[in-house]
């Protein structure tokens, strides 16, 4: 088959096509997910300044859908005092395994926000975004009374209506 000038014409727009609808698609629902996600964590009362990302706005192609995990300076603070309290000295540590499949205990590092045990996970969806909030990893549910101790330690929490 000879290539025409029209041919190519015709070659290239597909090309740019199937390019340019997906990107636009995808840059489009991005600025969707920030926007909306941006506006629950205003709803938790968290302030812009005192906003740590743990992990920026990305697409999950797991669930399907935009995530972002932060954590507060404020969280961040009442977390470092809570594993420096003596009561609390067994939550500052951490197991993992060396090479010879032999525990090591080793002490979390409070001054990074990617060691935290605590922190939000916003996601979206489809328009909607959910919230998780994780202490220790344990899920905080307002309305489940067992978890009372919880859900005291992270510095914002969503009013319940």
């Amino acid at each position: 088959m000879k290539f025409t000038k029209k041919s190519w014409g015709i070659a290239i727009l597909v090309v740019i096509c199937i390019i340019a609808i997906p990107a636009v698609i995808f840059t489009t629902n991005k600025a969707k997910a920030s926007t909306a996600i941006d506006e629950q964590i205003a709803a938790y009362g968290i302030p812009p300044d005192d906003i740590i990302d743990i992990s920026e706005l990305g697409y999950d192609f797991k669930s399907g859908g935009y995530g972002r995990i932060i954590t507060t300076k404020k969280d961040m603070a009442k977390w470092k005092a809570y594993l420096e309290n003596p009561k609390h000295e067994e939550d500052n540590y951490y197991i993992t395994y060396d090479k010879n499949d032999k525990q090591v205990r080793q002490k979390k590092n409070t001054n990074d926000p990617q060691s935290t045990d605590w922190y939000y996970i916003f996601h979206y969806d489809r328009g909607e975004v959910t919230v998780n909030v994780s202490v220790f990893g344990n899920w905080l549910d307002p309305e489940d009374t067992n978890m009372k101790d919880f859900l005291a330690l992270p510095a914002y929490s969503k009013k319940i209506k």
